[in-house]
């Protein structure tokens, strides 16, 4: 006996027969707001892909009756319900994933990845998983890696960031008496950085700290004059 000819549905035509699907089998009818509802598109939209459904076989439906699925439309949401349980599993199960993201994630790929893929992912899903009965769990071991790798490339941020403020400088306010720097960038608005400017404080400009006794004045000689600044300011000056 011949095999029914497959049918080839777009991924947006894939997301109705679901939907048709799950509201089935949740309050035993389908009705075209319900569907719009959950796909959060247009009453219009619905009206159009049930149109398309229904001349493919698909999808019983009348104008302002209820949706249902045929044996075709019924087998088709059935391959596509099992397609999107392999990934969901997969994504949850082995690779950790917080559930609403994995069931996100599911839903976008299950319209992509053909059936020699997700085949390979549910044999891969079900070989993982019969370790734990052995014995040697291969998901608890792929998760704790996944955390040092994490716990690993959030220190290497840091220290980047740490590097990258080394470079960048440190504020005025916490060089030293006697101590000889050059003005690097300045984070102040248009306003203090005029102020500055005024009292010969800009880039590159070389200054020696006088006094810095907190919470008394924090005084610097610039080209050898002394200029006083608040504490405040001096914390927006970065020193190289």
């Amino acid at each position: 006996m011949a095999k029914p000819e497959k049918i080839e549905l777009s991924a947006s035509l894939e997301d109705y027969i679901e939907a048709i699907f799950n509201l089935s089998e949740e309050s035993g009818i389908a009705r075209s707001k319900d569907i719009a509802g959950m796909l959060k598109v247009s009453k219009s939209s619905v009206t159009g892909a049930l149109k398309l459904l229904k001349d493919k076989g698909l999808a019983n439906y009348e104008p302002y009756g209820h949706v249902t699925l045929t044996d075709v439309g019924r087998a088709a949401a059935a391959e596509i319900a099992r397609k999107h349980d392999i990934l969901k599993s997969f994504f949850e199960g082995i690779l950790g994933i917080k559930r609403d993201i994995a069931q996100k994630a599911a839903c976008k790929a299950e319209h992509v990845l053909g059936p020699e893929i997700m085949g390979r992912l549910l044999l891969f899903t079900e070989f993982v998983s019969g370790f734990k009965g052995r014995g040697d769990d291969l998901v608890g071991k792929f998760r704790d890696f996944c955390k040092s790798r994490t716990l690993a490339e959030g220190e290497a941020r840091i220290m980047a960031k740490g590097d990258a403020d080394s470079k960048a400088g440190i504020p005025l306010s916490m060089i030293g008496v006697g101590e000889t720097v050059k003005i690097g960038r300045i984070d102040a608005g248009r306003g203090l950085n005029n102020r500055l400017a005024a009292m010969g404080l800009v880039r590159d400009t070389e200054v020696t700290v006088v006094s810095n006794n907190h919470p008394g004045p924090f005084v610097v000689s610039v080209r050898g004059a002394k200029v006083m600044l608040g504490r405040g300011m001096a914390d927006k000056i970065m020193a190289k």
